[in-house]
Order: C-alpha cells, then sequence, then structure tokens
C-alpha cells in the first residue's frame, strides 16, 4: 500500500519549509530511515528521512519549492500503485508527525503543540515560488527557458504541483512550436519578443509578423542575478515591514563613556589562562549590563499584544546574529541570572549555532528585548527597528573619542553609541531616557555593576 511522506511540522512557529535538494529520485528503491531530502525552516537546515520501505512512486515538488507543514511532499509503494489520492493539493490538512527528521548539527526535537505566548516568530503563509509575466505560477528555470526562446506562456498548461509550469512544460512547447524565420529569430532576440506556436509563414512558421512583445523586457543573464525571496531572508523582510506597520517607532540616541567598559575588557584579556575568561567581549559587557538594568525598568522589559501589555520579572535577552543564511535572534534565557561569564558563553554558544544553521527553533522564541551591536563594523549610531511584540530594542554603536570637561580641562574620553528604539504606544519617552541615563551610568562604573 502507498505511504505518503509528509512534511513534518518543525516548532510551535514554523508553518512552511524549503525543499533544498532531493537525495533520491522518483523511481528510486528507499528503506525506512534512508535520507530522502534537505529541508530548510527560517532556523535551520535540517535532513528528512523516509517513513516507508518501498519504491519512490512520486516527488510531488521541486529543489527550492516552499512547502506547507502537514503537506505530502512524497509518496513510497510498489510500482503501479496510484498516488493520485496523495497528492497534496487534496491533502493539505494530513495530520503532522509522520515524517521524522534529525539536524545536520545539534538534535532538535519537534516541539509539543502547546501555547507559548511569547512566540517571537511569524507564521510563514506558503505561496507560489515565483510568479511569471502573466501571473501565472511558473518555475525558476522554466521562465528562465521561456525567455531564452520567446515561449508564450499564456496558454501552457503546468503539470507541476498546482497546475505549476515547469521546465518540462516549455520542452514540450518548444518541441510543438513551428520554427521561426531567420528574420523571426533575430528580432525575438534582440526586442525580447514572443512567439505563437503555429504561425502565418509557410508550413505554419512563425515570422517577424506573428511576433507579440512580452509584458517585461526580461534583463541579460549577464546583467542580473534573480535571488528568490525565501527562508530567512524572506522572513526578515516581512517582519520589518509588519513591524514599521503596526508600530510607532521612536528612537533616542545617547552615549556612554567607555573608560571602565574597555579597562576591564583589556583587563580580562590578560586574566589567567585557566579562568576562561579571555574570550570575553564588549559586546558581552554590554548584554550583562542590559541584562541588569532592563530587570528595573519593566516598561522595556514587555510585550505588547492588541490591548495587553504583558511585563515580565526575568530578561529573556535575545540578540541580533549575522549570519550567511540572514538574521536572527536566538534568546538567552533568563539572562539576569547568569553571571557575566555564562551570559559570554551562552551567547557564543547560540550564535555558533545558528552561523552554523543547527540552531534549534526553541531559543528562537521568548524574548522580551533585543540588542543589536554594529559597532564593530564602525557604525556610530542606526535606528534600530523593533521585534514586535517586544517593546525596546538596543542598538549599540562603535566607540569613539568624546570631548569632556575633567577638573577644568577638556580631556577626550572614548564613548560608546546607543540607540534605543520603542514602542510610543506602550513606553513614553521619559522611561525610555531614563533606562538609557541608567545604563550609561552603569557603564561609566562597570566595575560596581559586577558588584551589584
Amino acid at each position: 500500500m502507498a505511504t505518503p511522506v509528509v512534511m513534518p511540522k518543525l516548532g510551535q512557529s514554523v508553518e512552511s519549509c524549503i525543499i533544498v535538494s532531493w537525495k533520491k529520485e522518483k523511481g528510486d528503491s528507499i528503506a525506512e530511515g534512508d535520507l530522502l531530502c534537505e529541508i530548510e525552516t527560517d532556523k535551520a537546515t535540517l535532513e528528512l528521512e523516509s517513513t516507508a520501505t518501498g519504491t519512490i512512486l512520486e516527488l510531488f515538488f521541486s529543489e527550492g519549492d516552499e512547502v506547507q507543514v502537514q503537506s505530502n511532499i512524497a509518496v513510497i509503494g510498489e510500482p503501479g500503485e496510484d498516488v493520485n489520492s496523495w497528492r497534496t493539493d487534496s491533502v493539505a490538512e494530513t495530520p503532522a508527525g509522520e515524517g521524522t527528521y534529525r539536524n545536520t548539527g545539534a538534535a532538535v526535537e519537534p516541539a509539543p503543540n502547546e501555547q507559548n505566548t511569547t512566540s517571537q516568530t511569524p507564521i510563514i503563509q506558503a505561496t507560489p515560488t515565483r510568479t511569471s509575466l502573466n501571473s501565472t505560477r511558473i518555475s525558476p528555470r522554466a521562465a528562465h527557458l521561456a525567455a531564452k526562446h520567446s515561449v508564450n506562456i499564456a496558454h501552457i498548461r503546468g503539470t507541476g504541483p498546482s497546475g505549476r509550469i515547469i521546465e518540462r512544460d516549455i520542452q514540450t512547447s518548444l518541441a510543438d512550436r513551428q520554427p521561426l524565420t531567420p528574420r523571426a529569430k533575430t528580432a525575438a532576440a534582440q526586442d525580447h519578443l514572443i512567439a505563437p506556436t503555429h504561425g502565418s509563414g509557410i508550413g505554419g512558421r512563425v515570422t517577424a509578423g506573428d511576433l507579440r512583445a512580452i509584458a517585461i523586457t526580461p534583463s541579460p543573464e549577464s546583467e542580473i542575478h534573480e535571488i528568490p525571496l525565501k527562508g530567512i531572508r524572506k522572513i526578515v523582510a516581512e517582519r520589518m515591514l509588519s513591524s514599521m506597520q503596526s508600530t510607532a517607532q521612536l528612537t533616542l540616541n545617547a552615549s556612554a563613556n567607555a573608560s571602565a567598559l574597555l579597562a576591564y575588557r583589556e583587563c580580562l584579556k590578560q586574566s589567567e589562562e585557566s579562568l576562561d575568561l579571555r574570550g570575553i567581549t564588549v559586546n558581552d559587557l554590554m548584554l550583562f549590563a542590559v541584562s541588569r538594568t532592563l530587570a528595573e525598568y519593566p516598561d522595556l522589559n514587555a510585550h505588547f499584544t492588541e490591548d495587553t501589555i504583558f511585563q515580565y520579572r526575568d530578561v529573556h535577552l535575545g540578540f541580533a546574529v549575522d549570519t550567511p543564511r540572514g538574521l536572527i535572534v536566538p534568546v538567552i534565557q533568563n539572562a539576569n541570572t547568569l553571571n557575566l561569564k555564562g551570559i559570554s558563553q551562552e551567547s557564543k554558544r547560540l550564535a555558533d549555532a545558528c552561523i552554523k544553521g543547527n540552531v534549534s527553533p526553541d531559543v528562537l522564541t521568548g524574548g522580551t528585548f533585543t540588542v543589536t551591536n554594529l559597532g564593530g563594523l564602525g557604525i556610530e549610531n542606526f535606528t534600530p527597528i523593533l521585534n514586535p511584540p517586544q517593546a525596546g530594542i538596543l542598538g549599540i554603536g562603535n566607540v569613539n573619542l568624546k570631548p569632556m570637561e575633567i577638573q577644568g580641562d577638556v580631556q577626550f574620553v572614548p564613548h560608546i553609541a546607543l540607540s534605543l528604539t520603542i514602542n510610543h504606544q506602550v513606553v513614553d519617552g521619559a522611561p525610555a531616557a531614563r533606562f538609557l541615563q541608567t545604563l550609561s551610568k552603569r557603564l561609566a562604573n562597570f566595575n560596581f555593576l559586577l558588584a551589584m
């Protein structure tokens, strides 16, 4: 009996996955537990195993497709069995859990179906991989081939998932199409025109007069590199737009005397190697200071959803990580209870998992405040964008010399730039300014902060 392989639900917030690559092809034999394909969520890359033994009767999606969870992606059974009843279009609500997977790095378990009021990750809606010139669903390879040979796709019936036009549909159209006259070939190539299947020339040949202009002129492949918006990049785009549209954002800029901070960092670098403190960075020091200060400002250590404010006693501190796949924000849970070394170790562990692509979905949710640091890239000040439903985010800039009057003399003192963005719907400017003021004082007297 044919058995479907289901795209599993990998955590509470993951609603779709991208098929990165198939490891088996239609017609191949496969055993239960064998690697079937590699998939990618907005958080990590995973390997999906076969849930049955037999022959792969059908693969319902192509590499690069974004697939809704709980959808059938393949069918395994005996040769000759009917697979139409398992096609994704008719089983969109198939219960999850029939697919098993393993992480390419650290182990990740599917999250239970529990309520999580602090989830930070948005729901991802499955969308077509590409929209063609006439808003017809078409794969990138098929679109490229159609543009290359000036094929009119308006009347092509797609044989891919959900009627999507795929490469073989374009190839079939080319095989059935009458040849173009030399003049028509030149005109189609130079002016990016499309040709009908049959023309008005001798024997149905397509002439220059039969060509029609396409709605959008494709640019030469050498001039434009098309990158489909998917995965983390798609999530970042959606969340940034939603953040700006749904919150009243206000940014306050300040700076803090960084002399004590830099001196303590230098002290750590000179410490005994056995203490394992040399790797603590300025960013770790900033995370530590923020975690201690936020606990006193519940207005900022909060979530805002619809008409309710949720203030948190503990600080679950998110921090932005730049990865090859895009921006990821892991969360240091209960950061206010960890010492400096603990925060440093946890931040490095989470950042490393994000960069390698094997971070657990569980550590990407539940943040109550976020810190993003661009100082290492030479940025002095910037406007960080809120990470809803959080009420605040702190941007850290670089360290610059700032003139200060000290005992009647003007001295140039290193200062670190701070940019705090708040949701002005729930946080007023005064408490936000007081938070920055307190944070600045504690950074200026960092040694005292360690004793608190």
